[in-house]
This record gives structure tokens, C-alpha cells and sequence, in this order.
């Protein structure tokens, strides 16, 4: 199965550097491809009982010792079941060569592989970032079609990026994921990573290569590390965000007769919508924010999500009955924002009960549950989701959701804390 990563809606320098001359020198397709075809790879995972591939992707040689670059995406069935799966690399001439891997990045989906040779001739990365508009040439085996070359133009670093991903307008289909993109001058600008279809492409940033690449030379991982690593990359880059999405001051807006929380961070954007309808016996508000990334873990698993969701409701035709009914079916379609199998996580644990809390002259009293299921593999680490909804008025309310995914228990308690006092009736 060929794997590629959908968006949401929605690096001291290492590589080893030609003359300036060829800094100077612009390149085509026709050129690059010529040039470096021999550093790029089909990365395939393959299932050991079977033969077959797993999942297949790109990679491309780079460093001082020309090890081979790819995605984490691309070999994470290895990662989670190295007894059972191989990590094949196939050159330009369709030779292959078992290869070791050496490191992972999970949060910034990034891994390391030995080199498949002695030849350590290796594509350099850019010392800075190109001109937005100005050209670039994402590599890569797209479809398993064999070593391609997609032309596009460099868009500069999304806004909204949580991880600082790079979008360029070009075609990165399943296959090219862990290939380079390079500019017209063939240094490579970031690792092939996302698409959300119509020439949107996202990359990992030369940043975050840099640093892996470097963190790498003195960690060589063996498959009994590797359930341990992911914890400890997912358990300390949720404490680096999350202490900073809780010390910063939260953006709140009116909301029916409410002030509600919503774009909370740079990568956090919300889209709402008015349901009510001029024969339809009630007012239907509603707002969704939503996290702009996720980690990838696993085809059926991913992380690092965030969801804030609340629906303003009021009638003065229901009674208090319908109303109720009303907003009992709301609430249960409100789900975790993030997959998951029963393999992954365990069941959700919930806790139930009133909430009040005073907002000035205004006592708020809420009908709440609190729920988390835990990382059965990386454990203290929780998917977390809260939904309350306020009995002060009997024909209007507010219904309230979030939901966090790979956080431990301290920082879900702080967010529930946080959120809860940032609601205020007016």
C-alpha cells in the first residue's frame, strides 16, 4: 500500500556543498534529473512472510556519510513490527539493498537509513530558502511509475503550520513522500511530506533536517528502542506546545449571548455555520476550530490534534422535553478528533457530573463529562475529549466540546481549567 499524508481542510549544515560555481548555475528538470537520479531512492517496506511491499515511498542521500533521508510515514510499519517487516531501498538501475534504519523523527516524520553504498556523494542542502514564486523540482517515485520530476513554485512557510511545513504549488503524489525538493540551483529546500490535492504540497523544513541530522550522529537505534523513542519524542514535544498554548493569552469572540474561545494559537482556525432555518422551531449556531496538523503514527493511529467545537441552541417553541432531546443527540455526535483502533488505545474512561463556576453576577452551571483513553503502547500518554453543556436557561444553552490527542494527565487537566474559565455568559 502506497502511503501519503493528507492535511487538515484542509537544518549547522551538514550536506556537503559544490563550488559556488555551481551555486550560480540554474538548473531544469532535464538537468537535475541527470544530475542527482543516482542519490534518489525507492524506499519499500516489505512484509517478510509474504514478500510483498507494505508501503513504499522515496528517500535520497544526503551528509557527509551519504546516508539516505526519508519519512517516518514511509517505514512506520517497520517501526511498529520489526520481526515482520524489511526496509528495501532500489537504485535508478532497479537494484536493491536491505538497509538499517538509523534514527526517526516521529514528530517532524522524518527518518534516517544507512547508505546503501561507499559512495558518499550526496545532494546538498540550501543554505537559505527561496524567493516565494521562485521555481522548485519535487523528486520522487509517484506512484511506484518509477523516478520522477514535478516542477512548482515556492510558496514560503504556511502561517498556520504548527511544525513550520513548507507549501509549494506541485503535485506530491503517494510514492514521492521522503524525496527531496530542490531549487533551480539543486540544493534541496525540504523533504516531500503532504498533499491536499490540487498542486498543494507541503515539506518538511531544512530546520528540522539539519537537527535530526545531527542528533543522529550519536544515536543509532536498535527495534528494542524504538516503542520508547516514540513515547519520549511525543511526550516531550506535547509538553514544549502545550505549555505554550497555556501560557499564551486565548482569543475569545461573542457566540449567541456567550464569549467562547476559538482561534487559540496561529494553527488553530475556526469555520462556523448557521443552521436555523425560517420553519425550523429552533436557533442552531455553530463553530468548529481545528488544529491545522496531526503526527503520524500509524495508517490507523495519529496524534497531536486539537478540536474546539460548541453549537449555540435556543427555542422558545420546544418544550422543555424536545429540548432536551435536542441537545442529547447533539452531544453524542461528538467524537475524538484523531484515529485510533482498539489495538492503539484502550477504551474511554469518563467522568460525569455539574460543573458551576462564577462569572461575575452570572453563576454558570453545567452539565459535563470529561473522558481519556490511554496510549497502550506509550503509556501517560491520553487522547482527552470534555463536552458540557449549561442547564441556567431552559430554552437556550450552550454546548461546548474539545478534544485533545497524546497528552498527559497534567496537561489535560490545565487545558480543561483553562477552557472552562475562558467561557463567560454575557
Amino acid at each position: 500500500m502506497m502511503l501519503v499524508l493528507k492535511v487538515i481542510f484542509h537544518f549547522a549544515l551538514l550536506g556537503i556543498f559544490l563550488p559556488s560555481a555551481f551555486a550560480q548555475t540554474e538548473h531544469n528538470a532535464k538537468e537535475l534529473f541527470n544530475q542527482f537520479s543516482d542519490r534518489i531512492f525507492k524506499v519499500r517496506v516489505l512484509e517478510l512472510s509474504s514478500g510483498n511491499q507494505a508501503s513504499i515511498g522515496s528517500g535520497f542521500k544526503t551528509g557527509d556519510s551519504g546516508q539516505v533521508i526519508t519519512n517516518f510515514h514511509v517505514i512506520s510499519e517497520y517501526v511498529h513490527y520489526p520481526t515482520r517487516y524489511k526496509i528495501v531501498i532500489e537504485d535508478r538501475h532497479g537494484e536493491n539493498f536491505d538497509l538499517h534504519l538509523i534514527n526517526f523523527d516521529v514528530v517532524n516524520d522524518l527518518a534516517l537509513l544507512n547508505s546503501p553504498d561507499s559512495e558518499n556523494h550526496s545532494i546538498p542542502l540550501a543554505e537559505s530558502l527561496p524567493e516565494k514564486g521562485e521555481p522548485i523540482y519535487s523528486l520522487g517515485n509517484p506512484h511506484d511509475l518509477g523516478l520522477s520530476v514535478v516542477p512548482g513554485t515556492f510558496n514560503g512557510v504556511t502561517r498556520r503550520s504548527l511544525y513550520g511545513r513548507i507549501h509549494i504549488s506541485g503535485a506530491i503524489n503517494a510514492g514521492m513522500s521522503g524525496g527531496p525538493t530542490l531549487d533551480q540551483y539543486g540544493r534541496v529546500i525540504g523533504v516531500n511530506v503532504a498533499s491536499s490535492g490540487n498542486q498543494v504540497g507541503f515539506l518538511v523544513p531544512l530546520k528540522h533536517v539539519r537537527k535530526f541530522i545531527k542528533a543522529s550522529e550519536s544515536q543509532r537505534l536498535k527495534p528494542s528502542d524504538y516503542d520508547t523513542t516514540v513515547r519520549e519524542q511525543l511526550f516531550s514535544n506535547q509538553q514544549i506546545i502545550y505549555k505554550k498554548l497555556l501560557d499564551a493569552e486565548w482569543k475569545t469572540s461573542e457566540f449567541g449571548q456567550v464569549v467562547i474561545p476559538q482561534e487559540i494559537a496561529d494553527h488553530v482556525q475556526c469555520w462556523g455555520d448557521n443552521f436555523s432555518e425560517p420553519d425550523q422551531k429552533y436557533k442552531y449556531i455553530q463553530s468548529d476550530c481545528q488544529g491545522s496538523e496531526k503526527i503520524f503514527l500509524s495508517r490507523d493511529f495519529d496524534t497531536g490534534t486539537i478540536l474546539l467545537q460548541y453549537a449555540w441552541i435556543e427555542s422558545e417553541d420546544l418544550n422543555s422535553f424536545q429540548f432536551y432531546n435536542l441537545l442529547t443527540l447533539e452531544g453524542t455526535s461528538m467524537r475524538p478528533d484523531n484515529l485510533a483502533s482498539e489495538d492503539d488505545v484502550t477504551n474511554f474512561k469518563c467522568h460525569e457530573g455539574f460543573v458551576q463556576q462564577d462569572h461575575g453576577n452570572q453563576p454558570i452551571t453545567d452539565k459535563a463529562a470529561f473522558c481519556a483513553r490511554e496510549y497502550k503502547k506509550y503509556r501517560g500518554l491520553f487522547d482527552v475529549m470534555y463536552l458540557s453543556m449549561s442547564v441556567k436557561h431552559k430554552d437556550r444553552t450552550l454546548l461546548s466540546h474539545f478534544s485533545i490527542s497524546g497528552v498527559s494527565k497534567e496537561t489535560a487537566d490545565k487545558f480543561l481549567m483553562k477552557f472552562f474559565s475562558e467561557i463567560a455568559w454575557q
